[in-house]
């Protein structure tokens, strides 16, 4: 059974170097993600990554990705499987960072168009538009059957859920990265029990491993591009993924996520019902 600090695989290296290191025409480009096999013992950390607090960190992370404004956003995913099939999926994301809404409507593929998510409070639903029943979910469960989780497409919370801890630097082509190992707090709901963030000089997260609590890796996750948004009520930067590699370790599994069409601007309250989600087919 693997330990978090084991090597990653190597068919998650040889993925991980063989498609492009960023997205075309980011607005912001983080420095190259470590995706060097070896994940090394803690070093001391040295002076140029030891400015903030790791739970500090956590929160300066946070309030640079949440928004002040409603959200409106495409999401294009591409999934490869091991076996070299693969498959197409798009979504309409709508967020409302301030009461916590959240809602997904699936567009593509065709057969499940219609369906989606939608969380009001702390209360996650999946909804199936050929059924037309909703279902109680968890942020842990897959999203339209892919690695990915709810979690990756809401508001970030890594300082509402996770407890941080240095974990050293790791140096890659003459760039320092610094590493924070999170464990979920006490009756957090969270997708990854452990998580070990990569960081560059900007605090930028670059590179994300989850693991489960036997320390068996899950998922490795390659953010390949930012963009830059400016939030129409807070007036102030945020930042945005534009694409993020996510490789599941055991499958061999991965997908490209693009982060595409996105808008600031104020929403219909009633786009987070159900009554809404139903109403796509109709």
């Amino acid at each position: 059974m693997k330990n978090p600090r084991a090597l990653v695989s190597a068919r998650a290296l040889a993925l991980s170097l063989l498609l492009p290191a960023l997205a075309e025409a980011a607005d912001v480009k983080p420095a190259s993600p470590p995706a060097s096999a070896p994940v090394p013992a803690p070093a001391a950390p040295g002076p140029a990554v030891a400015a903030a607090a790791p739970n500090e960190l956590l929160r300066l992370i946070d309030k640079k990705m949440s928004l002040a404004s409603d959200y409106k956003g495409v999401v294009r995913i591409r999934e490869i499987r091991k076996d070299g099939t693969e498959r197409a999926i798009e979504m309409n994301v709508y967020r409302r960072d301030s009461t916590q809404n959240f809602l997904m409507l699936i567009t593509q593929p065709r057969n499940m168009a219609g369906g989606g998510y939608l969380r009001i409070g702390g209360n996650l639903w999946e909804y199936s538009a050929s059924t037309g029943q909703w279902v109680r979910t968890t942020r842990r469960a897959n999203i339209v059957g892919t690695i990915a989780c709810e979690g990756d497409f809401d508001r970030p919370r890594l300082s509402e859920d996770y407890d941080a801890k240095a974990d050293g630097e790791e140096t890659v082509r003459g760039t320092v990265f610094r590493k924070l190992l999170l464990t979920a707090k006490e009756g957090a709901e969270v997708s990854f029990p452990l998580l070990r963030l990569w960081l560059d000089g900007d605090n930028n997260i670059v590179k994300r491993v989850g693991y489960a609590p036997s320390g068996r890796t899950l998922r490795t996750d390659v953010v390949r591009g930012y963009q830059r948004l400016k939030d129409p009520v807070s007036g102030e930067s945020v930042l945005h993924y534009r694409e993020v590699l996510e490789l599941e370790e055991e499958e061999g599994t991965q997908i490209i996520v693009r982060y595409e069409d996105v808008q600031l601007a104020p929403l219909d309250a009633n786009i987070f019902t159900k009554t809404w989600l139903e109403g796509r087919m109709r």
